[in-house]
């Protein structure tokens, strides 16, 4: 319960200065609206974001809570603090109390996983699923109890609820099963697997598969699976290239928003893992190394990589409680004191992240409500939450039907930010006005930094045109201009 409060203090802290920045946010956000205001408004599920599980936590939290940004950023914030308790949990079954208190407060405080958790995306619930899942099914497994692996399938299907590619513990799970039939055969005075433990686990796949049968026909129903396995593969066999990102790109993420001294500590651990040859070590560098792998064959955004995280501590809080009792005499305090320093870097690398206010699109909202004229938008979707009154989309009309208002509107607002480049001819309508425009108001926006890199190198960000880049750091803002007829 300590380690769980500590990290909700993190993750709730300064909860009201947060907004909604990032485009999906706004979808979720809208679905969980049109729940919780059963269909009056918002949007119906977005099916080509995600499946429909954290848009209903969403519309859950708005029915207690109010449709308020931060009933959805909080519910990320749930999640994000109790994936710290089953992290816990599973370094203290796999590797001991130690390395699990130490791997909790390593992820606590962490700056990834923290940057996750306060934003309204699916991929701290999806983090919190996968691990949880993963640690059932392991247990399933190891002591062949079908109770285990019963709750892991259930988990499983929640998991796939919340994104496409949630069936990976049951992949992961089934490898290991593999991997272990294939060292039992090689082993003969060893049993094979009783057929027991594969009917169970067949059970788990069955039961995952129930649980995400009613997404998967609603999804056919609406826009038809296909579009969606289409999506899919466009983003990862579809590229051009075998490897869509690259290795090095994994490390740029990974090198960030992690410190040093836990990459180094996770290392230690992987190596402690090698030496001391036990099963739930090798089954946590399956995990990292399957999942990693799989990052490598989708376009890069680094929240796929999330997951990882957790692992890595995992191997941190190993590496340091190994690093330990090399010294017998003094374990504890070089425990303390290697923990101290990991501590202290990650929480010196957390402070920006829990200083930084990202309400740029509520205030933006907020001035052009009291304006009180017509207003015409063009603005990252996350915008269009925060209206009370429904501005004009530039992209949802033609440039002809947009001259024609201005010119019979006495006063006007324009209101854009760098998402307007995704639309050329909209940008091109814009910038043809804006010499007739006067500039009255600007709002920086600032992002997370992970928000900048949505789907492509992250080192080549300044080489890209803002077609396919349009926020950068330090230069992203809402312009908002006033048009004023002369007539």
């Amino acid at each position: 319960l300590l380690l769980v409060a500590f990290a909700a203090a993190l993750r709730f802290w300064q909860l009201d200065s947060l907004g909604l920045t990032h485009f999906d946010e706004g979808s979720y956000a809208m679905t969980g609206r049109w729940l919780a205001t059963f269909g009056r408004e918002g949007w119906i599920f977005q099916s080509g974001h995600a499946p429909g599980l954290f848009p209903t936590l969403v519309g859950m939290c708005f029915l207690l809570c109010g449709v308020q940004d931060y009933a959805a950023i909080g519910v990320s914030a749930c999640t994000g603090s109790l994936t710290v308790a089953v992290i816990y949990a599973i370094g203290r079954c796999w590797f001991g109390r130690a390395a699990g208190l130490l791997a909790a407060l390593f992820l606590a405080t962490a700056e990834y996983h923290l940057i996750y958790s306060r934003l309204a995306l699916t991929d701290a619930t999806f983090t919190l699923l996968f691990w949880a899942s993963l640690g059932c099914l392991f247990m399933g497994i190891q002591e062949n109890r079908r109770s285990w692996l019963i709750s892991g399938g259930v988990l499983t299907g929640l998991c796939w609820n919340t994104k496409y590619h949630g069936f990976f513990p049951l992949l992961i799970a089934g490898a290991w099963l593999c991997v272990q039939a294939v060292y039992r055969l090689s082993r003969r005075h060893q049993p094979v697997a009783a057929k027991e433990l594969w009917r169970s686990f067949g059970l788990a796949a069955a039961i995952a598969g129930l649980l995400y049968l009613p997404w998967l026909s609603f999804v056919q129903f609406s826009v038809g699976y296909g579009a969606i396995l289409q999506g899919q593969v466009a983003h990862s066999f579809g590229q051009s290239a075998l490897l869509v990102t690259s290795p090095q790109t994994l490390y740029f993420y990974l090198s960030h928003w992690l410190t040093p001294a836990l990459l180094l500590a996770a290392l230690a651990g992987a190596t402690a893992v090698l030496l001391r040859r036990d099963r739930s070590g090798f089954f946590l560098l399956l995990v990292l190394v399957l999942f990693a792998a799989s990052a490598l064959f989708y376009l890069s955004f680094p929240r796929l990589l999330l997951p990882v995280v957790p692992g890595l501590c995992l191997l941190a809080g190993l590496g340091v409680a190994e690093l330990g009792r090399l010294f017998r005499r003094r374990a504890q305090w070089l425990r303390a004191g290697l923990a101290v320093v990991i501590l202290t870097m990650n929480s010196r690398a957390a402070q920006p992240v829990l200083a930084l206010r990202t309400d740029a699109y509520r205030r933006a909202a907020d001035y052009l409500q009291q304006a009180r004229v017509p207003v015409l938008t063009q603005m990252s979707k996350n915008f269009y939450f925060y209206e009370k009154a429904k501005s004009l989309e530039l992209r949802r009309h033609q440039p002809a039907q947009l001259d024609s208002l201005l010119l019979h509107a006495g006063q006007a607002l324009i209101a854009v930010d760098p998402i307007l480049q995704r639309f050329p001819e909209r940008a091109q309508w814009f910038e043809k006005w804006r010499p007739r425009l006067s500039h009255v108001h600007e709002i920086p926006i600032d992002l997370y930094e992970p928000v900048y890199y949505q789907g492509f190198d992250p080192t080549r960000l300044a080489q890209l045109p803002p077609v396919v880049a349009p926020f950068r750091p330090g230069e992203a803002k809402i312009e908002i201009y006033e048009w004023r007829n002369p007539r």
